[in-house]
Order: C-alpha cells, then sequence, then structure tokens
C-alpha cells in the first residue's frame, strides 16, 4: 500500500513541479520549502555587512604591515641595482653597471628602469628614498587592478562578487605581498603587468577583432621585458584560443595576439643580443644554469619547496575553490538540476573543461607552469617573501574567481529560494572563523607599527649614514670609510647592491655575474678575472661560492695581496683582500687598524 502525505499548508494549492522535474526533485522541494527561511532583505544586510567587516580587517593588515616596513633597513640589497643603473642612465654612460663600462643585460626586469629612472631624478639621487618609491607605487596600483579582475572574473551576481572579494581579500591580506610593496623589488610592478593583461585580454576578447589581438600581442610581447616567466601567460593564453576557441572569430583574435607577441619578443631578444651580447638577463644564467657550482646548490637544497609551501600556507583557499569546483562542483549542480543520467551528461573534471573557456584554460596552464619553472629550475637567491612565487597570483586569482562563481550558482541551484535560516547563519561563521584568522595578524602588525613609531624607525633613507650602523658594517667590512675614497679605487665583490650604491661613481666588479658578461656565461674563473681586472679591494666571495672562493685562493695572484680573515674584521659573512700595489693600499691598512683597535675596546 503506497500512503501519499500531503505537505501543504491548510488553505494552499500544491505545488506542481517542472515539466520534467523527477519525484526527487520535487520532495527535496518541499524539504527546502519547510525549512525556515530568512527574508531576502535580511540576508543582503547581513551579507554586506559581514562583507564590510572583512574589507575594513583586510585593508587595516595591509596597511599596518606595509606602514610598519617603510624604512630603508627594509630594502632588499637588489633592489639598489636598478638605482645604479638609473644613475648611469642619467649620467649619460647608457643602461651599464659601472661608469666606464660596457652595456650590461643584469636587471631581470629591463622595463623596471622606466620607473627607477624618474625616481632617481625627483629624488636628487637619494638612492635609498628612490628605491623605496619604485616599488611603493605598484602597492595601491595592484590592489585597485585586483578589484578590477574580480570584478570581471566575478561576474554580475553581487553574493558571488562580495563573497569573490572576501576570499581574495583574506589571502592576500595574510600573505607577504605587502613585504614586496616596500623591499624596492619589482614583483609588485610585474603584478601589476599581467593584471593589466589578463583584463586587457578580456576586455579585447568580447569583441574579438584582428586590431585588438595585435593589441593584445603587442603588448603581451613586453612580458619578457617585465618579468621573463610572465611571456609564459602571453604564449599560452592566444595560443589556447588558436587551439581549443570553437569560435573562428576567437581563434583569429587568439592567432593575430601570438603573431605580434612572437614578433614583439623576437624584437627585444635581437635588440638585447646586439645591445648587450646576451638575448637574456643575466641573472638566468646564476639562478637557472647551475652556474655556480654544487656549492650553492647546497646552500639552498630544500629551498624551493620550503618557499612553495609557505607560499601555499596563504594561498590555498584559493586551489580549495578551484579543486572544488574540478572535482565536484558542475556535477552537483548537474545532479541537482535533474539532469538525465547517460549521454551528455559530464561530471568532475569533464564537467569543468566543458565549461570552462579557452581563455581559462590558457590562464591555468600558464599559472601551473610559472609555479612549476620557479619550483624545479630556479635557485631562489634573494627570494625572501616568496618571490618566485608571486608571479602567477593574478592568473590564479581569476581562475578561483570562476570557480567560486561556478561554485555559488551551483549551491544556488540546489538549495533554491528563499534562501534556508541555516545558509546565512553558516556563511557568518565562516566569516567569523576568517576574522579570527586575522585578528591575530592584525594585532602582531599594529604592535610593529607601534614599536618602528616609538623606536624612530621609519621614514629614514640616508644610506650614508645607515651604512655607519651594524648591520652593513657586519656585512662589508668598513663600507662606510671605502666609500669615501677616491671614485678611481677599483672594488670587487658578489654581494653589489647597497656598496654600489654608496659607491655610484667607482667601479664595482661583479665576480657573481649577475653584471658583467665575463662570469655570467660561463663559470666563474679566476685566471679570467685577473687577466681582465687588477681591483685595489676586493670583498671576497659569499661562503655560498665555494668553487668561486677555491679558485680565488688557489690563484698565484692572491700572493699580491693581503688577505684579513672575517674573524680578524668581526664580519659575519666574509673577509677582504687589499691589493699591495694598490695606491690606496696604506688608506686600506690603516682604515683595518683604527677599525680593530675600535673593536678591542
Amino acid at each position: 500500500m503506497t500512503t501519499h502525505i500531503e505537505t501543504t499548508l491548510p488553505g494552499e494549492e500544491p505545488a506542481e513541479l517542472p515539466a520534467g522535474a523527477s519525484a526527487g526533485q520535487g520532495a527535496a522541494a518541499d524539504a527546502t520549502d519547510r525549512l525556515p527561511s530568512v527574508p531576502r532583505t535580511a540576508v543582503r544586510r547581513l551579507v554586506s555587512a559581514c562583507f564590510w567587516i572583512t574589507m575594513a580587517l583586510c585593508l587595516a593588515l595591509m596597511a599596518c604591515k606595509t606602514a610598519a616596513r617603510f624604512d630603508l633597513t627594509t630594502l632588499w640589497d637588489d633592489a639598489y641595482m636598478f638605482q645604479r643603473y638609473a644613475h648611469n642612465i642619467l649620467a649619460g654612460h647608457g643602461v651599464s653597471w659601472n661608469p666606464d663600462g660596457p652595456p650590461a643585460y643584469g636587471l631581470t626586469s629591463l622595463a623596471f628602469i622606466v620607473v627607477a629612472v624618474p625616481f632617481h631624478l625627483v629624488t636628487g639621487g637619494n638612492t635609498s628614498l628612490a628605491a623605496m618609491l619604485q616599488s611603493f607605487i605598484w602597492g595601491p596600483a595592484l590592489l585597485v587592478l585586483l578589484v578590477l579582475l574580480v570584478l570581471r572574473a566575478a561576474g554580475d551576481g553581487k553574493v558571488a562578487r562580495l563573497s569573490c572579494f572576501s576570499l581574495v581579500a583574506f589571502c592576500v591580506a595574510r600573505s607577504t605581498l605587502t613585504d614586496h610593496f616596500v623591499s624596492g623589488m619589482d614583483t609588485s610592478f610585474g603584478l601589476c603587468f599581467l593584471t593589466a593583461y589578463l583584463l586587457l585580454a578580456l576586455r579585447l576578447l568580447g569583441d574579438a577583432r584582428i586590431a585588438g589581438g595585435v593589441a593584445l600581442g603587442a603588448f603581451g610581447g613586453l612580458a619578457f621585458s617585465v618579468r621573463p616567466e610572465l611571456t609564459a601567460y602571453a604564449v599560452l593564453v592566444p595560443l589556447a584560443l588558436v587551439a581549443l576557441e570553437r569560435d573562428s572569430a576567437r581563434r583569429r583574435f587568439g592567432l593575430a595576439a601570438l603573431a605580434a607577441t612572437a614578433g614583439v619578443l623576437a624584437l627585444h631578444l635581437v635588440a638585447a643580443k646586439l645591445y648587450f651580447g646576451s638575448p637574456l638577463p643575466l641573472p638566468f644564467y646564476a639562478k637557472s644554469t647551475n652556474l655556480y657550482g654544487s656549492g650553492i646548490l647546497r646552500a639552498y637544497r630544500g629551498r624551493p619547496t620550503i618557499d612553495l609551501l609557505d607560499w601555499l600556507d596563504f594561498f590555498w583557499p584559493l586551489f580549495a575553490v578551484i579543486a572544488l569546483d574540478v572535482l565536484v562542483g558542475l556535477g552537483a549542480r548537474q545532479a541537482a538540476s535533474g539532469a538525465p543520467a547517460g549521454e551528455g551528461q559530464r561530471t568532475g573534471p569533464r564537467a569543468w573543461w566543458a565549461a570552462s573557456t579557452a581563455l581559462d584554460k590558457g590562464i591555468l596552464a600558464a599559472t601551473l607552469l610559472c609555479l612549476a619553472y620557479s619550483w624545479l629550475f630556479v635557485v631562489p637567491i634573494m627570494g625572501f617573501a616568496q618571490r618566485f612565487y608571486y608571479a602567477p597570483l593574478p592568473g590564479l586569482i581569476y581562475l578561483a574567481c570562476r570557480s567560486a562563481v561556478r561554485l555559488a550558482r551551483t549551491l544556488s541551484d540546489a538549495l533554491g529560494q528563499p534562501s534556508p535560516a541555516a545558509l546565512p547563519v553558516a556563511g557568518v561563521a565562516a566569516l567569523a572563523i576568517l576574522w579570527l584568522h586575522l585578528s591575530t595578524p592584525l594585532a602582531t602588525a599594529g604592535k610593529d607599527l607601534a614599536g618602528a613609531v616609538a623606536g624612530n624607525r621609519l621614514g629614514h633613507f640616508n644610506i650614508v649614514k645607515h651604512g655607519n650602523t651594524s648591520g652593513p658594517q657586519s656585512y662589508w667590512f668598513a663600507i662606510d670609510r671605502v666609500s669615501t675614497l677616491p671614485d678611481d679605487l677599483v672594488i670587487a665583490t658578489t654581494e653589489v647592491g647597497m656598496l654600489g650604491a654608496m659607491n655610484l661613481e667607482k667601479t664595482i666588479i661583479d665576480m657573481a655575474g649577475l653584471n658583467d658578461r665575463r662570469f655570467a656565461l660561463e663559470p666563474f674563473s679566476a685566471e679570467r678575472f685577473f687577466a681582465a681586472y687588477k681591483p685595489d679591494l676586493i670583498y671576497m666571495p659569499h661562503p655560498h661560492y665555494v668553487k668561486m672562493i677555491e679558485e680565488l685562493e688557489a690563484h698565484p695572484e692572491m700572493s699580491r695581496y693581503v688577505v684579513y680573515s672575517k674573524k680578524k674584521l668581526g664580519t659575519s659573512q666574509f673577509g677582504i683582500a687589499v691589493r699591495r700595489e694598490s695606491r690606496y693600499f696604506e688608506r686600506l691598512q690603516q682604515i683595518v687598524k683604527e677599525k680593530a683597535s675600535s673593536k678591542s675596546k
């Protein structure tokens, strides 16, 4: 016997099922109708309030972390390299490392010099302040561009947009991204470029005109000069349009973009080869070709994986959303809408592949390629704050927002309207967990800022005064005194940034090869080094350069130098060698004696 239970309230007519709906769906709909519900306006007010609380916490955290580090002590040593190049350009020496030296492709981000030069000019040659500003201005610009990217990726749904903003803001605020706003480096600049590229692709792909494809490709071709790894997006995005797009107009758009990208990239490589003597940045050879031997690899063994895991600790929610979308999201949506089993039904990855655009697939491929390259092939020298993993962040954010929208639609289709009372309560509970995770770093950042203000550790950009403090002094012996010697003093070192910025008119020999083609295209040779240079002062290589140290110490030319160990000098990393025939030998000897006597007191 079958018993029918009437589920309508008195005076109501039984709800009719949509055509083609299953009995199971009708039961689900009846069950949903019986759940307590919250009026739509109440849900809207609750979501809006939670959203603005989340945004306020995230912005406050980013602001405190940035403000607490606005001082030259947070600048990375490599940031000063841009300012040395800027100085030489303004002095009429071209893109060269040394005033009388040849052009040098020592900057991985050659385009960043366009930013460094104006700041060097407007700050009157204050290299510390200029280095800070050259990275700081791209922080707010990046946040604005990411807002625009989230708006485009999230579509028109208000709840979906608010959810995407909350998710992205939470991940970004907790991360070390703000460290790169005040590092002096080009990281934020590269992120701005990629975000702008994705926005331009989304805008021009709507019309899918050949002229738009050429414009996108021309802009994308600049990626190599911004950050070489970003070329993955400039190539794979149009390539995906050509290979996977069904619409013929969009395929032609992709082909035009790909051709323009290839043309601009080829022009860059040829021009670099003719001007610099190398089509690739010299740091590429150092960080990707085992230039320094096994010693440097031992020093950084396991570091790429550790940095990747640290970076994933901040951005795993974005990966989780994408994974849910790929594995279960669309399948759940189809099941909820009563899609018949059998022919035409797709679930999991097959459903994601069918629902995603060719643009999405190109962005996904480029994002994974960038992460894999940094993990497997890059020696993370000066890789602080997971620098090498940030390049694909805009692509990851775009993909996560696209997935979040699809998952939100799946949930909406499954639950129907009005929203069950448990749903907004669950949303508030989830946001409360986010707020809890934000509160501790916010309190820490607030204390750091208060301590920096109380200790007068903010807003100082006097590199000469800083050179007299214990930090630089323990690294480069007597860097302040050495910098006062005449400009014809020749110095050799592997740590060139701050030393080069304090001695803009001196010749600084970069034994690490980041700014000297002699030591970048093939491993360091003491024979070639002493054949080309006779430095007055050698800051001995950093301990990580084991093979280089062995080469120098074994060469007969070192008998012409007086060598002082780091133990005798009281430095933390390396000693010095002073050439006996140098015209500044006596003065350098005197500096050593005075410093040694002051330390013994």
